[in-house]
This record gives structure tokens, sequence and C-alpha cells, in this order.
């Protein structure tokens, strides 16, 4: 992969503004950055190089966030089958060829654009809870390895069962660090890292960290319908880009 001064400011910004909505949300920094990446580089590069950064930052937002622990209990399946749904995606990440990953995330960002559009989450009984849970796990799992991101399934799943406020930040931070962490290992075992994307990740993660501070710090102080349309409209854009280059490469190969 060939890095030059425009793209590494690029990503530096994409990494900032990604991280900055991960510290104010709680969430949305692996699809963000993800579907932004992908825009200027492949979608396989930037889901490897996007699971070089997410263990930090998923490690400081359970740090954060902490206190409120107590759901831990409720998420032993999810926690579970998403661990096995991630090993399986991350292969699925090497196999597939790059038009199938770039509209398979093109389409999973629209669909977060549209379900944010919903005025009231669903909500599911304790039964159905445990019912669907392991197939949750799993299929977000699956989403996370194989396009880097989960956020919409599992944010739609916790506020489901009632998680609100920093339970459910807590929540959705210890399953998606359950991910990076089986995703790591399973890129590792399969060879897809290389030295550019280990030295890159590094220099990555210094954005990223500063980022989530200045979010942490803005939590509270920022519109949240404002900042919500400002993150609608950006990833809106990216699914476009990415669904348009997508099928358009399907074409090229398949003609």
């Amino acid at each position: 992969m060939e890095i030059d001064a425009g793209l590494l400011v690029t990503l530096v910004a994409v990494m900032f503004a990604a991280s900055l909505v991960n510290g104010v949300a709680g969430f949305g920094f692996a699809l963000v950055a993800v579907a932004a990446m992908a825009v200027v580089l492949e979608p396989r590069p930037a889901v490897v190089l996007m699971s070089v950064i997410t263990p930090m930052l998923t490690a400081l937002q359970l740090r954060f966030h902490w206190a409120f622990r107590s759901v831990t209990g409720r998420l032993k399946a999810v926690l579970l089958t998403a661990a096995i749904g991630t090993a399986l995606g991350s292969q699925l990440l090497v196999l597939l060829p790059g038009y199938a990953l770039a509209i398979a995330l093109g389409l999973f960002a629209l669909w977060f654009v549209i379900g944010s559009l919903r005025s009231r989450p669903m909500q599911i009984t304790h039964a159905a809870e445990r019912r669907i849970a392991p197939g949750v796990g799993l299929l977000a799992g699956v989403s996370n390895g194989a396009l880097g991101a989960s956020g919409p399934i599992l944010g739609s799943y916790l506020l489901a069962i009632g998680l609100v406020g920093r339970h459910f930040v807590f929540a959705i931070s210890l399953i998606f660090a359950t991910m990076s962490v089986v995703r790591v290992v399973t890129l590792a075992v399969l060879g897809a890292y290389t030295g550019t994307i280990l030295a890159l990740g590094a220099g990555l993660a210094v954005p990223a960290y500063l980022g989530q501070r200045l979010g942490f710090w803005l939590q509270g102080r920022l519109s949240a319908v404002a900042f919500q349309r400002v993150i609608l409209v950006a990833l809106l854009a990216a699914s476009a880009n990415l669904l348009y280059r997508g099928v358009s490469q399907a074409i090229a190969a398949l003609t």
C-alpha cells in the first residue's frame, strides 16, 4: 500500500473525526472510519488498518464507563457468539473480492442511515432477548470481521433490550472489545498484517486518541440532533461512493 503525504493527511483527519464521534456518542467510530477510509483506500486494507486501532479506543471506552459494568451478565451469549462470528467474518474479509466488500459496506452504511431515522427504538421482552441474543452476536461478529463495523446491529439490539445512557455505552464497548481482540488474532494468523499497516496503525492511534478525548469532553455540550445529522450526511455520501465503485468494479470484473 503506497502512502503519500496527501493520503496520510486525509487518514489523520478521518481518524480524528471518527474518534470524536466515538467519544461523544460512545459508538460509531468503526462505521464512520471504515466507510470514510474505504473511499480513499480499498475496503480490505481499510478494515485491516482499522483493526489495529480499534482495541485501544474500546479499552479507553471501557475504562471511562467502568462504573456501569453491571450489565455484563446480560451479554454472555452475545459475547460468545460475537467472538465466533468475528473469526468467521475475518476470513471472509481475506477471501471476498474488493468489489463485494465495497458493495456490502456501502449497503451497511446506508442501512445505518435509514435505521437512524426511526423515531423510537424497538422494544423486546426478556424472553425474546434470550432467544435472539446468540443470533445477534453471530451476525454482529461476522459483520465486524468482514466489514470492520457492527454498531447498527448491536446498537439496535441493546436499545431494544432497554439499555440506555452509559450502561448502553459500556455494553457496546465490551462487545466491541471482545470482537477486536478476536479479529486481531484471526487476521494475524491469516497473514493480513504488513509492516506498513502496523506502522500506519500505530501512527494513527495518536489522532484517534486525541479525537476521542475531545469527544469525552464535548459530551453534553453539543446538540445531539445536529451532531447526528452531520454524521448521517457523511455516511450517506460515503455509502453512495462505495456502492457506485463496488458496482462498477463488479460489472468490469464480470464482463
